[in-house]
């Protein structure tokens, strides 16, 4: 169930849309939304500037940046007050008041110094879901996106064109400890939609391979689809045909097809340097337009 939603914000134009959004979703479960805005420490960037600059510089590089990260923080907080206010939010950073009062929905604000890629993914620990934004056209940040993802164990969403059909599901299925990670993060969305899909995709031989190798079972749609039986879901199996395209590109192709407000998968990593190498699916869907909200785990 989902019923903490963090959110990071930068002091950007796009954390209105994505505070709007955020709301949206916190009314369907009535749940609380932690906003988070972690500045950047100018100091760490010091070691840049070598031995050779003067230690006045230096400071003067320093103050300039901290005015920066000030204005951008003031930014990022009175956009998060416009946006209570008008959602009518309660403020609170404890449960039970948040809970008791209004229709559930309650919201609080917290800033941070230093790494985002340190921050983020250790606070998103302790959140049912992070939702990231991913402005129409446009690829997501990969360092934070990649870090939530393979760092804190809970399940991203980004956002997308279509989330106001967040009941119309469809579900990337491979049978990988990935994949199962991903519909349990996203069953407080499979178990309410109006329409449930499992796509399975011809990976071809090599994907194939790769996937015996590394002991990937058989996929299984139908017990998968047994299972959600259970949770009160009747969901219709697909084969999606690649037909030479990448196995993301045909995954998003025939979420589009379903017209899926969400499409639900595994996040993949191929090595120990996973921050940088992806798998081609995972890439594909944070580096291409998708036309639909995305949930992704690990």
């Amino acid at each position: 169930m989902i019923k903490n939603i963090l959110i990071p914000v930068g002091g950007l134009p796009t954390d209105a849309a994505l505070l709007e959004e955020a709301f949206a979703l916190a009314r369907l479960f009535a749940a609380h939304i932690e906003v988070l805005h972690v500045r950047r420490d100018p100091r760490d960037d010091l070691p840049l500037y070598g031995e050779s600059v003067s230690a006045e510089i230096l400071q003067e590089v320093v103050d300039e940046a901290e005015r920066k990260a000030q204005k951008t923080a003031a930014a990022a907080r009175r956009m998060f007050d416009e946006m209570v206010a008008r959602a009518s939010a309660i403020v609170t950073e404890r449960p039970a008041e948040g809970l008791a009062k209004g229709n559930g929905v309650s919201v609080s604000w917290r800033e941070a110094t230093g790494p985002t890629a340190w921050i983020l993914p250790a606070r998103a620990r302790f959140a049912d879901l992070t939702i990231l934004a991913r402005p129409a056209g446009e690829p997501v940040d990969l360092e934070v996106s990649q870090c939530v993802l393979f760092e804190s164990g809970r399940p991203l969403l980004l956002t997308g064109g279509a989330m106001e059909r967040l009941d119309t599901v469809a579900i990337a299925w491979n049978g990988s400890l990935s994949s199962v990670r991903a519909v349990a993060g996203a069953m407080g969305f499979i178990s309410r939609a109006r329409k449930a899909s499992i796509l399975i995709a011809d990976e071809g031989p090599m994907d194939a391979l790769a996937g015996v190798l590394r002991g990937r079972p058989r996929p299984q749609p139908q017990l998968l689809a047994d299972h959600l039986v259970w949770h009160g879901v009747q969901a219709t199996i697909h084969k999606v045909g690649r037909e030479g395209q990448p196995i993301g590109a045909a995954l998003v192709e025939a979420a589009h097809a379903l017209n899926a407000g969400l499409l639900v998968m595994g996040g993949y990593g191929h090595s120990r340097m996973r921050e940088i190498i992806l798998g081609g699916a995972t890439r594909h869907v944070l580096t291409h337009p998708t036309g639909c909200a995305v949930l992704l785990a690990h």
